[in-house]
């Protein structure tokens, strides 16, 4: 149930909807434009023409808006992936090559969409550290369930499964970064998906 801004407040009342969805979504457009680094939870009440502590009822400070805004992106970018790697048909060993290299190429995609989500997500902006399984992110989850694909119809060898994930993902985001950034081609990518594959074996 959504709290109402008091009747007395500055900007007026919010009377369309879920307030805490609207504060998110209004902070997301404004990381976009501006970048994480802006980011102001006054100004994302006053958008929304509602009062500071009207915001502050969902979000006590800055830090709590931003963890939404990630919770938000890591589930944007797994549905990209799953949408990317659902586009490959098929249960062979080349549909589960091709749907490792959709999960990398969706990945960088939605990066290069995004640019400015993707520095909130993985710039020291709002925690990723966590152990247990259940509370990955999904689009980490999405690589080990691809990976584990690759596994089940022989394409890698049960060693090279072995934390395969580990060595992956810090390849594709590295990469990602690092385009984004500018420090290399946008070309270079594609390359790096190939070293991948032949780390893990595969030919």
């Amino acid at each position: 149930m959504s709290t109402r801004a008091s009747a007395t407040a500055p900007r007026g009342t919010y009377h369309h909807g879920d307030l805490k969805a609207a504060l998110v979504a209004e902070a997301i457009k404004l990381v976009r434009i501006e970048g994480p680094n802006h980011l102001s939870l006054r100004e994302v009440a006053a958008n929304c023409k509602v009062s500071p502590s009207a915001a502050y009822h969902y979000f006590p400070d800055k830090d709590s808006l931003v963890s939404a805004i990630g919770d938000y992106c890591f589930q944007e970018l797994a549905r990209i992936q799953e949408e990317a790697i659902s586009k490959v048909v098929g249960n062979s060993a080349k549909a589960a090559k091709a749907r490792l290299r959709e999960s990398g190429r969706s990945y960088f995609q939605w990066a290069k969409k995004d640019p400015n989500l993707f520095r909130l997500m993985f710039g020291g902006f709002c925690s990723i550290n966590k152990t247990d399984e259940a509370d990955q992110d999904p689009a980490y989850l999405v690589l080990v369930r691809v990976l584990d694909d690759l596994l089940t119809h022989g394409v890698i060898t049960k060693a090279a499964r072995q934390n395969a994930e580990l060595a992956a993902w810090p390849a594709v985001h590295g990469a990602t970064t690092l385009i984004i950034e500018g420090h290399i081609p946008e070309e270079a990518y594609e390359a790096v998906l190939d070293t991948i594959e032949a780390a893990l074996g595969i030919k």
